[in-house]
């Protein structure tokens, strides 16, 4: 029988962002399909936690094979797929996807609403539970909200106002930053992620960004 044994970084996950929400059990035909492909670590995660939200859907742990589609649209256009097979594992209530490469790891975190693929350092198979750990360990709840034009929050009021998300549902801009939209409270919706996300894929302005060519956007 599984005996799962919580290790510290995602002790203090769990001490910061709480217990699961929304909690769905993942199927052992799901765990056959993504054994050595994905981390056992966070297989591990599948087993005893399944894929839920925390703080009311501000961050999810999901099915890889619920994102495929949209993923594949959203590099589609890039020469990522060329390099290594991509997962997404886990995503923000704004749209974020964080995605792991069955060779690379932790390779690469999409920013949907920019329209922006910022690549990662990655890391070897052998590394895949250490970085994985570090990835939850180091996850901050601020990191997954978003701010206005004036720099303030913008998920709790978005919960305020909309309620809580289910697994489908994102908080996204509308019309989109991508085409120009403004990043005000009043331009916030509660939208249907996969339809919103490809969406903004087929507005064909994404951008491949490493670490340095972030940093310029960010002071540009």
């Amino acid at each position: 029988m599984h005996k799962f044994k919580l290790d510290e970084d995602f002790e203090g996950f769990l001490e910061d962002f709480g217990m699961p929400e929304q909690q769905e059990s993942c199927s052992s035909i799901t765990l056959e399909k993504f054994k050595n492909k994905l981390p056992d670590r966070l297989l591990e995660y599948w087993q005893e936690y399944g894929f839920c939200s925390f703080k009311q859907g501000l961050f999810w742990i999901v099915n890889p094979d619920d994102y495929e589609d949209t993923l594949d649209e959203w590099l589609e256009h890039t020469d990522i797929p060329d390099n290594d097979i991509y997962h997404v594992f886990a995503r923000s209530a704004f749209g974020n996807l964080y995605i792991w490469g069955e060779e690379t790891g932790y390779k690469y975190e999409v920013n949907t609403r920019r329209g922006w693929i910022i690549e990662q350092d990655g890391n070897a198979r052998d590394e895949n539970d250490f970085s994985l750990e570090i990835f939850f360990g180091g996850a901050n709840v601020k990191d997954f909200d978003i701010k206005d034009k004036s720099r303030s929050d913008l998920f709790d009021p978005s919960i305020k106002k909309f309620g809580e998300l289910k697994a489908d549902e994102m908080f996204g801009f509308e019309p989109s930053l991508i085409v120009g939209g403004e990043a005000i409270f009043d331009n916030i919706n509660k939208v249907n992620i996969f339809v919103h996300l490809s969406i903004l894929a087929q507005f064909g302005q994404i951008e491949v960004l490493d670490h340095d060519a972030l940093i310029r956007k960010a002071f540009s």
